[in-house]
């Protein structure tokens, strides 16, 4: 009998935790805001004054704007763009309750886009930020970093450690980048929409290659359960994503399978749907359902190839 209190009272207290972090972490930002603002202003005005070089005010001024942008940003998001953009959800999922591959803009385009762009976008300005940082630390301790580094092994590696963070991730950056200009994005084309349960669901991928496949490609359709769980971790509580396993269906496609026309190479999908099988779900939902079509090259020189894309798959409604 003394159980039950017991777990009501850890949750309480874990549920006044996770309020307490949420409240701290909206201080934190509305802080960085301000502190940002007063960074402005306080370079600002020692420009005026001539008591700081230009060239030191605008490395200051832009870190002040960055420390602006990302706690006003965040406090946005939090308060204005997410509710707003949960309401505009939930309209679109009752006027599409019919028709629910339609509430998805690249499948109601028939058209699903594999890209590293927006992951390119994030690691650039994370460089950013990042690099900003460990400019405006080496203007105002130029002489202690320069003395760590010349120093002993406990001194040097603490010191060294965030360029080499920041070289990593720039490379990463230029990595993606450069992906992203060679090859460009694999889109699949959706013949079938959506795919029925029961039935098949058909497209074909495209990709730019100089030429058909070196090795076997191979092809996978998964559908999966995708859940969120609350997990204490390191003293904090983070959110998890699970996806379990429902089902899986694997093919190899052969290089002879495959056809090439102006540095494109195109890959026929075709998958037999099992009948008894939950359809794709909507993404408020929790768990959510997502069948994921995944391209996996069988050689280094065909890495173009490599793919992942979110599918349609419902049942029939009467009268499709």
């Amino acid at each position: 009998m003394s159980e039950t209190p017991d777990k009501s009272a850890l949750g309480r207290l874990k549920l006044f935790f996770a309020f307490g972090v949420a409240a701290l972490v909206n201080l934190l930002f509305a802080g960085l805001a301000v502190v940002g603002m007063l960074v402005v202003n306080a370079i600002v005005q020692a420009w005026r004054a001539g008591e700081a070089a230009t060239s030191e005010a605008a490395l200051f001024g832009a870190l002040g704007v960055i420390m602006v942008l990302v706690g006003t940003g965040y406090l946005y998001f939090a308060y204005i763009g997410a509710p707003r953009f949960l309401a505009g959800i939930e309209r679109r999922r009752k006027k599409y309750q019919d028709r629910p591959w339609l509430l998805n803009r690249q499948w109601r385009a028939r058209r699903v886009i594999h890209s590293v762009k927006f992951t390119a976008w994030f690691m650039w300005f994370w460089c950013l930020l990042w690099w900003g940082i460990i400019g405006f630390l080496w203007s105002v301790n130029k002489d202690e970093i320069v003395a760590a580094l010349g120093g002993s092994w406990g001194d040097a590696i603490p010191a060294a450690l965030p360029f080499v963070v920041g070289a990593i991730a720039l490379l990463v950056a230029i990595k993606m980048t450069w992906q992203r200009f060679r090859y460009g994005d694999a889109v699949l084309l959706i013949d079938t929409l959506p795919g029925y349960l029961g039935e098949h669901f058909r497209g074909k991928v495209l990709a730019r290659l100089a030429g058909r496949p070196k090795q076997p490609v191979s092809l996978s359709l998964t559908c999966g359960s995708l859940r969120s769980v609350r997990r204490w971790t390191g003293g904090r509580l983070e959110t998890v994503w699970i996806t379990d396993p429902l089902w899986s269906e694997s093919a190899s496609l052969q290089p002879t399978q495959t056809l090439h026309d102006r540095d494109r190479v195109t890959l026929p999908i075709d998958f037999a749907l099992p009948p008894d099988l939950p359809e794709s779900g909507h993404i408020a939902d929790d768990p959510q359902i997502v069948w994921t079509l995944k391209v996996t090259p069988g050689s280094v020189p065909d890495r173009a190839l490599k793919s992942t894309f979110q599918v349609p798959v419902f049942k029939r409604r009467v009268g499709a």
